[in-house]
């Protein structure tokens, strides 16, 4: 028998909305997290009434309010002062600490992680963890001029988490100086290292994507939360076309998430003492049977840029934490925002990425959708169905943030654990800072040899070009862009296969430039 204070998730919830908005009528982010956040609390079958025992709600941020330079949603309609607490309000709960989370796709992952570990040392009884978007009506509505006025203040205190918020951090002024901030322009370079090192050309490996990902499409048409239910096929997501246009070598649209969604999700925690106190049915329970948690080197740092060692790393602990091995785990959810970082979860895993394993338990972030932050509560709240509906088995979810940079990992199963230990992931932390970094300058100067590179289109037109190489003289790393006005080497990026050529590099205004060495 389990002890009174072992963590278990007992609720999930998911909500989706397909439906076109009208004049009147279009639900907020705030609006699909608060139902995914009663169908949570309902999911759980309990004889009490869960809402008055939510100690604490923990709010996925939001994507608008994901960034301070650059604005990657544009929300012209307002919103909450107070997002934790607006939702609160809207579910019915008054939690004591309202938490407004960091940023990350890891997030959900490493709550599940933290809160059980508060419920087992007794600081808490209950969380709910919630998130959704809405940028999909977002941006329906500023199409088509309707008009709304989400504005909301609130009084009421929380925690925002944002000032120790690690996002900032994940990439250097120097890296930000040479174009490396969007992940559309950052996950180019891990996947063009990966499809060299397997010897594919550009459109060798899009085939290689668009065979994995076809995968992906099944699953997603036949669940009921995905946004875009439709299966695909591998030549459809390979071939580039007017409504699967590039984005950025190797990538089409289709490639890579899809954040134009409105999809919400929750978890619901406590602990076995109060699940039995409270009435919930045991078939309902759900443990996490081990974790881990790891945050990488800046991708300027890393030695091989086709894999995340952290990655690596947390998903060893997470194995070795549960006392599984791979070929135990049934279920998997690899987050999978573009195609490396499902190749690289498999290197974590040890598993062929041609496997017949599926590598997906909601349909993937391009074709279930791509919730900002909240993803991975989709991939959790999928885990946590498979293992209900088929006790005795277990499921894996590999929550990825930033650019292959922070990393969360949990394995669950129906059945809870006699004595559930709190596992210490300080180790892995400490194997990652002694783990070599690459050497890098600056300030490189003459000869050098592309490393990996980034080659990103808009509107259909080469419009950003720039590389990670060598410097020849010392094997130093170094970043460079493809100087404004310099069409000969921008295009070089994308008429050739530019890895391994030798290019001269030269500085100008704090900034390296690049162009292809003379033959």
């Amino acid at each position: 028998m389990s002890n009174n204070n072992t963590p278990i998730i007992v609720g999930v919830g998911q909500f989706v909305s397909r439906e076109t908005p009208t004049h009147g009528h279009v639900l907020s982010a705030l609006d699909i997290a608060g139902e995914a956040g009663r169908r949570a609390l309902h999911d759980a079958g309990a004889k009490t009434d869960l809402n008055a025992q939510v100690e604490v709600m923990a709010v996925l941020r939001l994507f608008e309010d994901s960034t301070r330079k650059v604005a990657i949603v544009n929300n012209p309609f307002g919103g909450s002062n107070n997002v934790p607490g607006s939702i609160a309000r809207r579910i019915g709960v008054s939690p004591r600490e309202n938490i407004y989370c960091a940023v990350g796709g890891q997030t959900p992952q490493r709550l599940v992680n933290q809160m059980s570990e508060r419920i087992h040392r007794g600081e808490i009884g209950c969380a709910l963890l919630v998130g959704g978007e809405a940028i999909a009506n977002i941006k329906y509505a500023t199409r088509n001029g309707i008009e709304i006025d989400w504005n909301e203040e609130l009084d009421d205190d929380f925690t925002d988490l944002w000032p120790v918020n690690n996002a900032d951090n994940m990439v250097s002024a120097y890296e930000m100086a040479h174009g490396l901030f969007l992940p559309v322009q950052a996950y180019p370079l891990f996947e063009n290292v990966w499809r060299h090192k397997a010897g594919h050309s550009v459109e060798q490996h899009r085939r290689v994507m668009g065979t994995l990902f076809s995968r992906f499409t099944q699953v997603a048409a036949a669940n009921e939360y995905a946004q875009f239910p439709t299966v695909r096929s591998a030549e459809y997501l390979a071939t580039p076309s007017a409504e699967n246009y590039l984005l950025s070598e190797p990538y089409t649209k289709w490639m890579v998430a899809q954040d134009s969604v409105n999809q919400g999700a929750a978890v619901l925690l406590t602990s076995v003492g109060n699940a039995r106190a409270w009435g919930i049915p045991e078939q309902q329970w759900v443990s996490l049977h081990g974790y881990g948690d790891c945050d990488d080197v800046n991708v300027i740092d890393r030695p091989d840029l086709s894999v995340s060692h952290a990655q690596n790393l947390a998903v060893g602990r997470a194995l070795e934490s549960a006392g599984r091995r791979i070929d135990e785990i049934a279920h998997i959810d690899a987050y999978s925002c573009f195609p490396i970082a499902v190749l690289s979860a498999c290197t974590a895993m040890g598993l062929d990425p041609a496997t017949e394993h599926p590598l997906t338990l909601t349909g993937g972030l391009p074709f279930f959708g791509g919730p900002g932050n909240n993803y991975a509560m989709h991939g959790i709240a999928e885990a946590v169905a498979r293992v209900r509906g088929e006790p005795g088995s277990y499921a894996l979810v590999i929550a990825n943030g930033g650019y292959l940079s922070k990393h969360s990992v949990g394995v669950y199963g129906a059945a809870p654990l006699a004595e559930w230990r709190a596992v210490d992931s300080s180790e892995i932390k400490q194997q990652l800072q002694a783990h070599p970094r690459a050497p890098v300058t600056e300030t490189p100067h003459g000869a050098g040899v592309i490393e990996s590179y980034v080659a990103a289109y808009r509107r259909g037109q080469p419009a950003i070009g720039y590389i990670i190489g060598r410097q020849a003289s010392d094997d130093r790393r170094f970043l460079a862009i493809a100087a404004d006005g310099d069409g000969d080497t921008l295009n070089g990026l994308f008429d050739s296969e530019p890895l391994g050529r030798a290019v001269d590099v030269t500085r100008r205004d704090g900034v390296n430039q690049f162009r292809f060495a003379s033959d």
